[in-house]
């Protein structure tokens, strides 16, 4: 039987009403077209490489062997900045034996904070800052794929809900990969966190032959102009992204004639994480590739658009991260892990430094565990002066 936890917020109606509303009252009432800090071309140009954490492998945040919600993995960050602390919002996947939550792991959101970006401390007394939804809702068996827009000075988090069902529950192939749908919840300090739209999905999967009929999940969400537009990653038994605009971050309507993004490479995507000079747009997403061994790995690739919907592979065609050195958290070889530098953040930038965090996988399980561990790592890239 599925367990609904505990939201760690305040419960009182006028505080949700509150929140939402200031939300909602930034997002209409400001510039939503943040001052570009590059040009696309110029972040082409830049070269990332790994910046090494003070956890196992190198990562900046690992399983906690302790914790009894984020003790296998840690993936799937989103990141904002205020100009003193960092604040990663991360989701934490523990084994379960509950037949109701899918694949055998439980997953919620967890906020860790840093001064550097590199040394991170879990937050919220190392809790989850959200957790379960009540029974019978559409995140009732876990929560994944949490995306972050600071909007004023409130948050709104778009993440992918699970409820249990597979594709066999909505007649759609294969039969065992879970459906997720995706919701939103807001927040005025990032702690606690109110789930807006009655605690329905604002984006549902669409009906059998669509592009996202078992899930829509693992979103990029920015502001152009007086709407918001959102990336998202679509299954109907093949991974694909798909676009959708909304004028207030509730209310969908999905983009492009309901079909998947054309011009990206390799035969699969997911998890894009999308940038807008107020040109052009630059996508880092995740494709999957053979490996050497007779494997396949996922692991990130850039592609460049004018209008965000008609893409163009972007770095002639090469990933944007190289092969992770022995011993880092991130040396998965497609066969002992698939995850090589997936679900990268939004692009933060620091004077002339860009940085993006990510997930990757190992190639062996951790003591006890059956599984190689994901964890959470850091790469930088520095602008040139041209």
């Amino acid at each position: 039987m599925k367990r609904a936890g505990h939201l760690s917020v305040y419960c009182r109606p006028l505080f949700t009403a509150m929140i939402f509303l200031a939300v909602v009252a930034a997002a209409c009432g400001e510039n939503l077209a943040e001052e570009p800090a590059a040009r696309v071309e110029a972040i082409l140009k830049a070269r990332f490489h790994r910046v090494a954490g003070d956890q196992s492998g190198q990562a900046v945040i690992y399983p906690d062997s302790g914790s009894r919600w984020f003790d296998h993995s840690v993936g799937s960050p989103t990141v904002e900045f205020d100009g003193e602390t960092y604040r990663m919002w991360f989701v934490g996947m523990s084994r379960s034996d509950d037949p109701g939550i899918p694949y055998g792991f439980a997953e919620r959101i967890g906020l860790a904070t840093s001064s550097d970006g590199i040394r991170w401390q879990v937050a919220n007394r190392a809790k989850p800052v959200l957790d379960f939804g009540a029974a019978g809702e559409f995140d009732d068996a876990g929560l994944a794929h949490p995306f972050v827009l600071r909007v004023g000075d409130s948050y709104m988090m778009w993440y992918g809900g699970i409820d249990g069902r597979t594709g066999k529950e909505v007649g759609v192939d294969p039969p065992h990969v879970r459906v997720e749908q995706i919701g939103l919840a807001t927040s005025l300090d990032g702690v606690h966190w109110q789930r807006a739209n009655h605690g329905k999905p604002v984006m549902e999967i669409g009906p059998r032959g669509s592009i996202d009929s078992i899930q829509a999940t693992g979103c990029h969400v920015i502001r152009r102009g007086d709407q918001f537009v959102m990336w998202y990653g679509a299954y109907n038994g093949k991974h694909t992204i798909g676009i959708a605009t909304s004028p207030d971050g509730i209310h969908w309507k999905k983009g492009n004639g309901g079909n998947s993004l054309a011009g990206l490479a390799g035969p699969k995507q997911l998890a894009p994480s999308v940038y807008f000079d107020g040109h052009g747009y630059l996508m880092f997403y995740n494709t999957i590739q053979p490996t050497p061994n007779g494997g396949t790995i996922w692991t990130l690739f850039a592609a460049t658009s004018s209008d965000g919907i008609r893409w163009n592979p972007a770095l002639d065609g090469k990933r944007v991260l190289g092969a992770a050195a022995a011993g880092n958290f991130g040396s998965a070889d497609g066969r002992k892990g698939n995850n090589h530098c997936v679900h990268p953040t939004k692009i933060l930038f620091l004077n002339n430094r860009m940085r993006v965090w990510y997930g990757a996988e190992g190639n062996k399980p951790a003591k006890g565990k059956q599984y190689a561990p994901s964890a959470i790592g850091l790469m930088e890239a520095v602008l040139s002066p041209n």
